[in-house]
């Protein structure tokens, strides 16, 4: 197995097995300052937040779900959400992304999909 380093935000070091899609899922950290708020937003793909420091509310439609260290949500983000710094210190936090061009697909090397229809 061959594995390379791919540049993320937020980390210092990411390897990358060579033998997979990258364009499949990806994966950052980001930071809030006191009182930082993204806007609302939506977007395909399914995503996760994972709170390593800090306290946020996470924003989905009409309703807020606070995290604290090592807490996390996975949500569909077709939905409108957002996230905010809800506490007295800084808040750091892992992004993961299943991208939406492969949702109902599963990889069967890399390069071929084999994907689902409904």
């Amino acid at each position: 197995m061959t594995f390379s380093p791919q540049e993320v935000k937020g980390l210092d070091r990411c390897l990358v097995d060579k033998d997979i899609d990258t364009d499949q899922l990806s994966i950052h950290i980001s930071q809030g300052d006191v009182g930082a708020r993204a806007p609302l937003y939506r977007h395909g793909g399914i995503e996760a937040f994972y709170m390593l420091e800090g306290t946020g509310a996470v924003e989905v439609e009409s309703e807020s779900y606070s995290l604290g260290p090592n807490d996390s949500i996975l949500l569909d983000p077709t939905k409108l959400h957002g996230l905010l710094n809800a506490g007295a210190t800084a808040m750091r936090y892992m992004v993961i992304l299943v991208h939406p061009q492969v949702q109902g697909c599963r990889s069967l090397s890399k390069g071929d999909l084999k994907c689902l229809t409904m």
